[in-house]
């Protein structure tokens, strides 16, 4: 099962211990993952998400904000990748 046409982001911040704790969760998910930082310079999600991070974004769309569980996190990347796979055929 190919996982190249998903996208995993985390949007994050410093001295946040909820994004602290979904990034080790994250490490533990057998995916490739891209990490913002909010607050970096040109960022513009800062706006969108102040209040919310972490966030995990599945190709552009929220998959989980604030508490991340890694066991739901699995299952909705199972879920998309199977969903791919069934419109592929």
């Amino acid at each position: 099962m190919s996982t190249a046409f998903l996208r995993l982001t985390l949007f994050t911040k410093t001295n946040c211990g909820l994004c602290t704790t979904a990034k080790e969760a994250l490490t533990r998910v057998p995916f490739q993952l891209d990490q913002i930082d909010i607050y970096a310079p040109g960022q513009e999600a800062a706006q969108k998400y102040m209040f919310d991070v972490p966030v995990v974004e599945l190709n552009g769309r929220v998959a989980m904000m604030h508490r991340i569980d890694e066991l739901k996190l699995i299952d909705i990347l199972h879920n998309a990748q199977n969903s791919d796979s069934q419109q592929k055929n």
